[in-house]
């Protein structure tokens, strides 16, 4: 008898299903947004340096993340496909791999942290205060980021079997246990001293470890993982990590390279203004809550591309592929009004002075306009993955980030001014979009002819 969940992938109705599987998503991607936003926020009314320091540490916690979440997702593409195809025994050692990845990743992660954040720290500045500061926060994040990644794992895992209610409700916990502890934490509250910078990055690992837990709980719970523990089972199967790594490694890959992109652009920024380096952080910071909802339609969109595609169900391949589109860009349509029209209001909650606003104005209405665009990427990359295409996800995620971009900025840098920087960035969208388009048409001849 088919798990209930898994009946509803390949029977409920799609517009239905997109909402039920998304809307859970949706939510729990904003708590995700709302890690950096809230410690954003809080550490701004600290020092302008403690501000500075966090957007330096910010790169490196976004680069153990996107590793988390790369990982996350090709697990998530292969369950979902396993679950499909009703390969109950691939579906076990599927999961077992996705946790012992995870584990592996954190010892690695954590090494490389404790080795390199220092001589990472002093190569961007060489103030003394910045660097302790921005070691305090990263060493925290670093090496305690077991609850970040296997927080992300437990939700990837009960995603693929369309508990998205479940993985909501892992991801809120953290992010809500984050929000009540910062200001307590950061500033100090009866008994407990201000530990300043320190504090947001205690609270954020508190939350993380705590989703952890509540994921590991649901996975006991509804038994998601039968395989007995023996020393047989605890090992790797090499297939089953390189289709992982070949749906996720596209997403690592995007994370380190927007990682790098921000200190390449901060970097380029500063010779204009120190000021627009706040701006960019502040942006990065907004970017990421608008399109985080569009990652939470996607990682909605995967588990039931990915079961129908398994099970020859093109015709709901189709269908939600569609209806996923029009989701998207509905979205991105309202976060550019939002942003275009209040950046002043937006920026003013982050602490920022009189000077940063009025270059921001300019930053966020221009950049806000590659949302729509980003959307229509951003979909029909997340699409190449459930159908296990790691090669066309990647050239979009690279496009959207760095090979349109960067040329344009290098070449015009010194003609225009700082405003080519978030010029470059909006072409860059516009001009994915349109080859995503076309890649797309290139397999969905392929995908027929399959189902037919």
């Amino acid at each position: 008898m088919k798990n209930k969940k898994v009946n509803e992938l390949e029977e409920m109705p799609i517009p239905k299903l997109a909402i039920k599987t998304s809307l859970p998503m949706i939510i729990s991607m904003i708590s995700i947004a709302l890690y950096g936003i809230v410690d954003t926020i809080f550490v701004s009314n600290i020092s302008e340096k403690a501000l500075t320091a966090i957007t330096l540490a910010y790169p490196i916690q976004n680069i153990i993340t996107g590793i988390g979440v790369g990982t996350g997702i090709g697990l998530n593409s292969l369950l979902a496909r396993s679950l499909g195809e009703k390969d109950k025994e691939k579906v076990q050692k599927t999961t077992l791999n996705g946790i012992l990845l995870t584990f592996l990743t954190w010892i690695l992660l954590a090494i490389i942290s404790i080795l390199g954040i220092k001589p990472f720290l002093s190569y961007f500045s060489k103030d003394s205060e910045l660097i302790t500061l921005g070691s305090s926060y990263l060493y925290i994040i670093s090496i305690f980021s077991i609850g970040t990644l296997f927080q992300i794992t437990t939700e990837k895992i009960l995603e693929a079997y369309g508990k998205t209610k479940e993985s909501m409700i892992v991801q809120i916990v953290g992010s809500v246990i984050n929000l009540v502890l910062d200001p307590i934490l950061i500033y100090g509250f009866l008994f407990v001293p201000a530990f300043g910078i320190t504090g947001a990055a205690i609270a954020t690992v508190i939350g993380q470890i705590m989703g952890m837990i509540i994921g590991i709980y649901y996975i006991k719970k509804y038994k998601l993982l039968e395989l007995n523990l023996n020393k047989e089972n605890i090992k790797l199967d090499k297939e089953i990590v390189k289709n992982i790594y070949k749906v996720g490694i596209p997403t690592m890959i995007l994370e380190i390279i927007s990682s790098f992109i921000i200190l390449f652009i901060n970097k380029i920024l500063i010779e204009f203004s120190g000021l627009a380096v706040a701006v960019w952080g502040v942006y990065t910071k907004v970017e990421k809550f608008v399109l985080i909802i569009i990652y939470g339609l996607n990682y909605g969109m995967i588990p039931i591309i990915g079961y129908n595609y398994g099970a020859k169900r093109i015709d709901r391949v189709k269908e939600a592929i569609k209806f996923f589109l029009k989701l998207g860009v509905a979205v991105a349509l309202i976060g550019t009004i939002i942003v275009c029209a209040f950046p002043v209001q937006i920026l003013k909650t982050f602490d920022v002075s009189k000077e940063t606003i009025e270059i921001g104005i300019v930053a966020f209405r221009i950049l806000s306009i590659g949302f729509v665009f980003a959307s229509v990427s951003m979909m029909l990359s997340a699409a190449f993955q459930s159908f296990g295409n790691a090669t066309y996800s990647l050239i979009i995620k690279l496009s959207r980030k760095l090979i349109i971009a960067f040329p344009i900025i290098i070449i015009f840098k010194n003609i225009i001014g700082m405003n080519i920087i978030w010029i470059a960035f909006t072409m860059a969208e516009i001009i994915t979009m349109i080859i995503s388009i076309l890649m797309f048409r290139v397999i969905s001849k392929k995908i027929l002819e399959i189902g037919e």
